[in-house]
């Protein structure tokens, strides 16, 4: 059977290669079409062709391989796939294997992921009729069994993230609760659960985002609508307000932290030197600028002065020295001078 395979594989390339060299001899003893097709014509045509060729050759090739994907919200930051050599496929269903014994350690499972760049023991977390689990590859183990977390995440230095009842928790490699479940799920990754140098992201029960050590102690109080991790300190960010930058020993390093400043510009009319008709185009304004700060715009100066908070969703020029400012509702909008003093509201 794979003898014919490959006989009709080597077939379908060369009845492909032949075409190609039929429309190289048709190119060559057609000089005048050649002069005539502008160049890109005949690229776009051996483009086509390549591809027909592709088409031919996949197709004889059988598909023999299912992926073992992840949900589409298991965006993980590291992570990857297991190879076939944890994985083999009966029937159109997956199971997890020692890649060693070949013995079939979880039958017919939905998807798997793997931690295969992590210093801890190769374990496979994996998702069963709708609930997660994890198995040991190199043991033969199934160290928690999909019967009572909901989500989880990947194993990342010796813990895991798993959710019950709307809250998550952590387990250590054994399977057992190392961090107790204390800590709301948004519905959002919060950086996937993952520990990133002794540190995690969660949200207390408010629903706001701190920092924990491996403890399951507050190294960030959870303060916040956003954190962003390093490795020695951590972004903190409420909406409408500036990012700070602390410590994990709750010190702040810096305060006034932007993401971004973009150009402003205003119309101009001017007539035009040759025609004498009136036109409009656009000046730069040297003067203010547009910050932002997560989903929100202020308004800051030249010299680097902040003029209004970031509390608006977008702002815009008016005049050298009027712009418009859309509030959070995004429909809303106001004029501000200068100085980001609210002149009147402006119906759309």
């Amino acid at each position: 059977m794979e003898e014919k395979e490959k006989n009709k594989e080597e077939i379908n390339e060369a009845a492909a290669e032949q075409s190609l060299q039929q429309e190289t001899q048709n190119e060559k003893e057609s000089p005048e079409t050649t002069e005539e097709q502008p160049k890109e014509n005949r690229l776009v045509k051996r483009v086509v062709l390549f591809l027909i060729v592709a088409a031919i050759v996949g197709v004889s090739v059988p598909l023999i391989i299912k992926s073992c994907h992840h949900e589409e919200e298991y965006g993980y930051e590291y992570g990857e796939e297991p190879s076939d050599g944890y994985v083999s496929y009966n029937n159109g269903m997956s199971n997890i294997i020692n890649p060693s014994t070949q013995e079939i350690i979880v039958k017919d499972i939905d998807w798997c992921h793997y931690c295969g760049n992590c210093d801890e023991d190769p374990i496979v977390l994996f998702a069963k009729n709708g609930k997660r689990g994890f198995c040991n590859i190199a043991t033969n183990e199934v160290i928690v069994k999909p019967t009572t977390y909901t989500k989880a995440w990947i194993f990342s230095e010796g813990l895991a993230g798993v959710e019950k009842n709307g809250f998550i928790g952590f387990v250590d490699t054994k399977g057992n609760v190392a961090i107790d479940f204390r800590f709301s799920y948004r519905g959002n990754p919060l950086s996937y659960f993952v520990f990133h140098n002794g540190h995690c992201v969660v949200a207390d029960s408010s629903n706001k985002i701190g920092v924990i050590d491996k403890k399951g102690r507050w190294v960030v109080k959870p303060l916040y609508d956003n954190v962003e991790l390093a490795k020695d300190y951590a972004i903190v960010y409420t909406d409408g307000d500036f990012k700070k930058q602390i410590d994990f020993n709750g010190n702040v390093l810096q305060e006034g932290i932007i993401d971004d400043i973009y150009n402003l510009y205003y119309e101009v009319k001017y007539t035009d030197l040759q025609s004498g008709e009136p036109q409009v185009g656009s000046a730069k304004n040297n003067d203010y600028y547009e910050y932002r700060v997560g989903s929100y715009s202020g308004l800051i100066d030249s010299r680097g002065e902040i003029i209004t908070p970031p509390i608006y969703t977008e702002i815009s020029c008016l005049t050298p020295t009027l712009f418009t400012a859309r509030l959070q509702d995004w429909t809303s909008t106001v004029i501000i001078d200068e100085k980001g003093t609210v002149l009147s509201k402006v119906s759309k």
